[in-house]
């Protein structure tokens, strides 16, 4: 037994010294490891250094890579559930199952606790629409330092200019506790329509000075700094688009307008209505007239009336969505630029843009506007019709970076009917 002893002891002994000897060995080595990487990263500093160096000598800094909730998740839908997930009035959703199940142990009578599940069950629903009136009251908080991120990165039209906008307040958010992640802004059109509905908008809508201030408060010298920037951005672009070089003239003689290739308008109508984009607007029209049918004939008849004007004017505003305010900066420039005068200089304006729309991947064919006239009809309703809007509509905006430009082509198109006169 003393035998034993000693050879478990000696044993115990050889194990933790080589037990010793292992981790010394393996320290040194890891530690090795760390010395030389700091030592290749600091080289590379060095290396990098030189360049910024070089690079900022020379006047150029190359721009770090952004990243917005667009890179990070595979789809808008996912980021949507994601903040969903995260959002306050979801954790009050969850704990609120917690004394409904326990009532439905307790409860002698099963009416009570179902109705309270049923209950439950359809307040998931109004989950996003909470969510949405959240961002809505985090973003009317910030607007302070929207404007300051817009002056400090003079954005215009383009999308792109918005992305470093947009990563710049969500941490911003973030950091300070204003939203519970980093993913305020999913993308860069996300922040840009924010501004067209927060700031653009709402303070180009109001007149007076007083107004403002009671609207956005002590916000009011930076949205009006914010908006010359932009304004300013927005009509370098418009010089672009406004000098004879941009407004190439387009050979129109193998341009065929649509009224030229459909026999009747109503064909050309309804082949816009049979569309994919058209097709929720469709279905809604289905299930109004399915409704209806159970009803008399008295209701039927102006309940469909109603509902077909709201369709036309929906089906009308989608037209206009569809274009980008670089389209709708084309179209006006047109209009100013076109020498023709009557109803030949509108289906010149019908063609040109139909070939323009159509090289933009807008329409896929040649047959956005289907003649002068419904070229002029789409100005004066889509365009024309803003200057005198008092309020904003989140569904059909309202261009009022446009406002100078849609002027001045009014008054090009007043002088030809004058000249024309």
């Amino acid at each position: 037994m003393r035998a034993f002893g000693v050879f478990f002891s000696w044993q115990k002994k050889t194990v933790f010294e080589l037990y010793k000897a292992t981790t010394r060995r393996l320290r040194l080595q890891v530690t090795d490891l760390l010395n030389n990487h700091l030592n290749i990263n600091m080289e590379d500093t060095k290396v990098e250094d030189e360049k910024n160096v070089g690079l900022l000598s020379s006047g150029y800094l190359e721009s770090q890579k952004i990243v917005l909730p667009k890179d990070v998740f595979r789809n808008g839908f996912t980021w949507f559930c994601y903040e969903t997930f995260k959002s306050l009035a979801f954790r009050i959703w969850l704990l609120s199952w917690l004394p409904v199940t326990t009532w439905w142990k307790m409860s002698t009578n099963w009416i009570y606790p179902f109705l309270a599940t049923n209950l439950l069950i359809l307040c998931v629903f109004f989950l996003p629409l909470i969510q949405m009136l959240c961002r809505k009251r985090t973003l009317s908080k910030n607007l302070t330092q929207f404007s300051k991120e817009i002056i400090a990165n003079s954005p215009g039209t383009d999308v792109e200019n918005w992305e470093p906008i947009a990563a710049n307040l969500n941490s911003y958010m973030y950091e300070n506790k204003f939203w519970k992640t980093k993913y305020f802004f999913y993308g860069a059109w996300n922040c840009q329509e924010a501004f067209r509905l927060a700031i653009l908008e709402p303070f180009s809508v109001k007149k007076d000075d007083d107004s403002k201030l009671k609207s956005f408060k002590d916000s009011v010298p930076y949205i009006e700094e914010a908006l010359e920037v932009y304004f300013t951005e927005v009509d370098k672009q418009w010089k672009l688009f406004d000098t004879e070089k941009a407004w190439n003239p387009v050979n129109l003689d193998d341009i065929q307008l649509p009224k030229e290739t459909y026999r009747f308008k109503l064909t050309w109508v309804l082949k816009r209505i049979f569309t994919l984009q058209c097709l929720p607007l469709f279905l809604h029209s289905l299930n109004c007239i399915y409704i209806s049918w159970h009803y008399g004939l008295l209701f039927r008849i102006p309940y469909l009336g109603c509902i077909f004007l709201m369709n036309m004017h929906t089906f009308q505003n989608l037209r206009g969505a569809s274009m980008k305010i670089e389209h709708k900066m084309q179209f006006l420039s047109s209009i100013i630029n076109e020498r023709e005068i009557g109803a030949n200089g509108w289906d010149h304006i019908a063609k040109r843009m139909n070939r323009y729309l159509f090289e933009q991947n807008v329409r896929k064919n040649e047959d956005f506007f289907f003649d002068g006239i419904d070229c002029k009809w789409f100005f004066n309703y889509s365009l024309c019709s803003h200057l005198s809007s008092k309020k904003t509509l989140s569904h059909v905006p309202l261009d009022v970076e446009l406002w100078p430009y849609i002027r001045e082509a009014q008054s090009s198109c007043t002088d030809e009917s004058s000249v024309q006169i």
